[in-house]
């Protein structure tokens, strides 16, 4: 049963995004399905290398005796090795994704509150679980954007230019706009869970922005374009955080002005001034005494 859509229910935010669920056959699929395709695509290669190896094939498959062949195959046994890392984190992410859609037909993904045990709730952590796994093999690649690529997959709306590093962001009603940038551990969560509730919302992160370390964006934070997160800061629900400002606060209460780096200096200077001017002072009034 939906409950009222209103955020007021929520006195407290709860930072833990689903309840530790059992996913184990979610991820043992996923993974006997990416071991499949790696065994199909390599039967041929391996084949041969076997043959070349022990002078007898595995299976009665064409293969190519000659000596050119065989140290061609041998040497590209770290390339076939570093390829089938790819190939098994791809087809996981497609097949996973694929799976993700066919979920959010069966349930189309809606805004609100809802009770557990409903059907909203149900499929919620379904989709979690679906799309955990392949977005933290991504994240094990040695490519800096394999992330984005599979939060693509997932419909997570992404930007160009953007820098995710290795905080968690909830792949559905979560938009990001061009040149954002976050920082480690942060959560960007569109959905939260207090009690037997949860609350979806969408998020909204405009254009060069900026999420700092040790934060976490609430569902239904919107940050227009140039507004920046500070570190160990937390939003409320529904919370907006203005353009080309700096917001802080646990949770966010205050606004400070964007300093540029000759700015920031000055004001080093200054306060190195007063302090020193202030102990000065603090001499000579020993002195006198």
């Amino acid at each position: 049963m939906e409950l009222s859509d209103n955020s007021q229910h929520f006195e407290y935010i709860s930072t833990s995004g689903v309840y530790k669920t059992p996913f184990t056959l979610i991820m043992v699929i996923q993974f006997l399905v990416g071991s499949f395709i790696i065994i199909f695509a390599n039967l041929w290669y391996w084949n041969s290398l076997y043959f070349y190896i022990f002078g007898e094939p595995i299976f009665p498959l064409a293969i190519l005796n000659n000596e050119l062949s065989k140290w061609i195959m041998i040497l590209l046994i770290p390339l076939n090795i570093y390829g089938n890392i790819f190939l098994f984190t791809f087809s996981i992410i497609v097949v996973s994704s694929l799976i993700y859609r066919f979920l959010n037909y069966l349930s189309p993904p809606r805004e609100g509150i809802f009770k557990k045990g409903s059907k909203e709730w149900k499929y919620m952590h379904r989709r979690f679980w679906t799309a955990y796994f392949p977005i933290w093999l991504a994240r094990a690649l040695p490519i800096p954007w394999a992330d984005i690529f599979a939060y693509r997959f997932f419909g997570t709306k992404v930007g160009k230019n953007v820098v995710l590093y290795e905080g968690y962001v909830d792949p559905l009603f979560v938009e990001i706009g061009n040149f954002t940038m976050t920082s480690l551990n942060i959560c960007i969560f569109s959905h939260l869970i207090y009690h037997d509730k949860v609350l979806i919302r969408k998020v909204r992160i405009g254009n060069a922005c900026v999420v700092g370390p040790q934060t976490v964006t609430s569902p239904g934070t919107i940050m227009h374009d140039g507004a920046i997160l500070g570190a160990n800061s937390y939003t409320w629900v529904d919370q907006e955080l203005e353009s080309d400002l700096i917001h802080v606060g646990t949770p966010v209460s205050m606004k400070l002005p964007i300093q540029s780096l000759e700015e920031s200096q000055e004001k080093v200077e200054k306060i190195v001034k007063g302090e020193g001017k202030t102990e000065q002072h603090r001499k000579e009034g020993g002195e006198t005494k």
